[in-house]
């Protein structure tokens, strides 16, 4: 490859660098061809990400050179790296998955009586812990993050942040060793956290040389502790650390780079930076309106099929890992395969009803779905506790009638609802024994999931109705395809169509990006009363999204008020045409 001379100098620089480059200047080439270049000239090399997926993309975008030697560098995350090396000193403890930190959450969301959501509850948490110091006790989250710590000891789990900072503490009293390696090379710095930033400034003070790249623009993960900004100002002052400038986008189209990128220096907050386009190819920004969400969906799966056709890849960049299952649903039902990046939605409560109730039609239920599914038709927890410590079983409950013992001391409303369920599903089982043409599994599943649904807050609606959706989809006999719904896959790096949640789409490039469900309710997404205020973060977001893109960049939504950024890039471009002629 040939490279430019600003990238030629980040090449040739001996020294630790910090190389802050606009989207689409190939800081990541640089940064795997730095790699190359010093394994190749035997050095000890850690290529480092702070997450999986974002290693799972080096990996992919990897040269066959890099690729021969990719078994020679030591790669990970940083709680991967940190990990080993505890291990190594002779730690021992079990690491807190994504999945059980949302579990405990969920616990103590109830038992706290905690105000907000989950999201809000995972952003609380992790910023609490991403910080250099423990939390004030002042502070008025103190109680939710320590009765949060206190549950991770009860359970013997260390989370990301306590993994990364046993190392950083390990390191500082010499009982455990820093990475073995000559050089550090890492990329998007500007996620960083406090505590990361301590982390690799200490492999610094150990003689380990650090390459680093990021743009504080495109900072994804600032309500957890990313420093943006900070990081960026902070690094270049430390010692022996050269700050180097990549300012020429291959990327982002000529015709759109004004336009796109105002929408980073209306930023309130940024390190100073210019952007010069010199990708010539012809590109357009086109917002479509659409009547209802089918229509928009119909429109995108057409568009995804003819690009492909063409041989051209598209970036479907949502807001939300929920929009994103949404999106990826609607385009498999219009016989699309996408490589998505979306989460699983059976991590979340409702989902996780809907499923159990499907289970408990099915009789292939635990007591733990059943515990669910009444929960779900409004049995108080408290009844719920007392009608399995009375002798509920789920394995003769259903064979024996669904009968219930006498419960003189509960409100006419609890009995009600256990009523309702006891009602609904007996209906079902006998429903499940006369089935014919219309009556059958996938119309009985629906009536049952209609009973709950004025259980549920209106809010939760649109997600049960998608788990039901989706598990009526699922072709095959369902009690052999269901233990596999909620096995998570990896999304295929290669496919010509990708949908993902914007903060998935680090790295990423693509022919066309579009973005759908751009309304004024949704870009910029509404802020948590809880969390402190982020200021540019959804803009930071949204200017992500559209540099993804090589060409073109296509919006969509179904609901009439437009995003104000979209509203924005369209000014701009106005006044741009306006300046030509």
């Amino acid at each position: 490859m040939k490279w430019l001379p600003a990238q030629q100098k980040v090449l040739v620089l001996s020294g630790s660098s910090l190389t802050v480059g606009v989207p689409g200047s190939g800081k990541t080439a640089v940064l795997l061809a730095q790699a190359e270049n010093l394994v190749k000239a035997g050095h000890r090399v850690a290529l480092v990400t702070f997450a999986f997926r974002s290693h799972q993309y080096l990996q992919s975008t990897a040269t066959p050179s890099q690729k021969a030697i990719w078994p020679k560098l030591m790669t990970g995350t940083v709680r991967d790296l940190a990990i080993q090396q505890l291990h190594t000193a002779g730690h021992s403890f079990s690491f807190a998955s994504n999945n059980q930190v949302r579990e405990i959450l969920r616990t103590l969301i109830a038992a706290q009586s905690f105000p907000g959501s989950l999201e809000d509850a995972e952003h609380i948490i992790r910023s609490a812990k991403a910080r250099a110091k423990k939390l004030p006790e002042a502070d008025r989250y103190y109680p939710f993050v320590q009765a949060y710590q206190a549950r991770l000891e009860e359970l013997g789990l260390a989370d990301r942040h306590d993994i990364i900072r046993r190392h950083v503490l390990g390191i500082k009293d010499g009982s455990v060793p820093p990475l073995p390696v000559s050089h550090l090379l890492l990329d998007n710095v500007q996620d960083a956290t406090e505590l990361q930033l301590i982390w690799l400034q200490m492999h610094l003070a150990h003689g380990v040389t650090l390459k680093l790249t990021g743009d504080d623009d495109l900072t994804a993960f600032g309500p957890d502790g990313a420093q943006g900004e900070v990081a960026i100002t902070a690094i270049e002052k430390w010692a022996g650390v050269t700050r180097l400038d990549l300012t020429e986008s291959h990327r982002v189209p000529q015709s759109l780079a004004p336009a796109v990128g105002k929408l980073a220096r209306q930023l309130r907050s940024r390190v100073a930076k210019t952007m010069e386009s010199v990708n010539p190819a012809p590109a357009t920004l086109r917002a479509e309106v659409f009547p209802n969400a089918p229509a928009e969906h119909a429109f995108l799966a057409e568009t995804c099929l003819e690009l492909a056709r063409k041989g051209q890849s598209v970036g479907l960049v949502t807001r939300t890992h929920f929009e994103a299952a949404c999106l990826t649903h609607a385009l498999r039902k219009h016989n699309l395969n996408p490589a998505s990046y979306a989460r699983l939605i059976w991590e979340e409560p409702t989902p996780q009803l809907v499923l159990s109730l499907l289970y408990v039609m099915l009789g292939q239920a635990s007591n733990g779905h059943l515990h669910l599914v009444l929960l779900g038709f409004g049995v108080p927890p408290q009844t719920v506790a007392w009608l399995f410590q009375s002798g509920l079983r789920i394995e003769t409950w259903a064979s024996q009638g669904y009968p219930l013992p006498p419960m003189p001391n509960e409100s006419p409303t609890t009995v009600a609802a256990v009523q309702q369920l006891r009602r609904a599903l007996r209906g079902a089982s006998q429903l499940m024994q006369v089935q014919g043409t219309d009556i059958n599994p996938r119309n009985i599943f629906k009536a049952l999931v209609a009973q709950i649904l004025p259980y549920l807050p209106e809010s939760e609606h649109t997600s049960a109705l998608l788990a039901t959706d989706m598990l009526l989809g699922l072709s095959g006999k369902l009690t052999e395809v269901l233990p596999r719904v909620r096995t998570e896959t990896l999304p295929d790096m290669n496919s010509l169509i990708t949908v993902a949640p914007v903060r998935e789409t680090r790295n990423q490039q693509f022919h066309t990006v579009i973005i759908p469900y751009t309304s004024a309710n949704r870009w910029p997404m509404p802020q948590s009363q809880l969390l402190e205020a982020q200021g540019d973060h959804e803009r930071r977001l949204f200017y992500m999204a559209a540099t993804r893109s090589q060409t073109n960049i296509i919006l969509t939504r179904h609901e009439p008020d437009a995003s104000p950024f979209l509203i924005e890039l369209q000014q701009s471009l106005k006044q741009q045409a306006r300046k030509a002629s």
